[in-house]
């Protein structure tokens, strides 16, 4: 992952078409010591080390993250309803989870209908 304006301006054009009101910060991207990215000021600072992230999905998690900041200042739930709109990440959980609840749904409906039909044959 070497280029992360485009990856920034990408998701800037997903984002921007949910909140058409809001003003593209100018991305920074520069050395941080103790965090991915930052959120303020009109800027967006991602960390440098991100540009050697091979994952796409978690350099995205990163922009998604600061960009519910334009949003929501802090780590309400607010921001996380912004946030789960857009991650990668949480996308590709709640698709795990759906196949999981799917899948509980399908051995629910069997067990249903084993149990029906050993009482139709308890009947005859």
């Amino acid at each position: 992952m070497n280029d992360l304006q485009k990856e920034y301006d990408n998701c800037w054009s997903v984002f921007s078409t949910y909140f058409p009101h809001l003003t593209k910060p100018k991305l920074v991207i520069k050395k941080l010591k103790t965090t991915w990215g930052r959120c303020g000021g009109g800027y967006i600072s991602l960390n440098k080390k991100l540009e050697n992230v091979r994952k796409v999905d978690f350099v995205r998690h990163v922009i998604y993250h600061e960009m519910s900041h334009l949003l929501q200042p802090n780590h309400k739930k607010e921001f996380y309803d912004v946030l789960k709109l857009f991650d990668p990440l949480q996308l590709q959980e709640n698709k795990k989870f759906t196949k999981r609840i799917d899948a509980f749904r399908a051995i629910a409906e069997q067990a249903k209908t084993i149990e029906n039909e050993s009482i139709t044959e308890e009947n005859c």
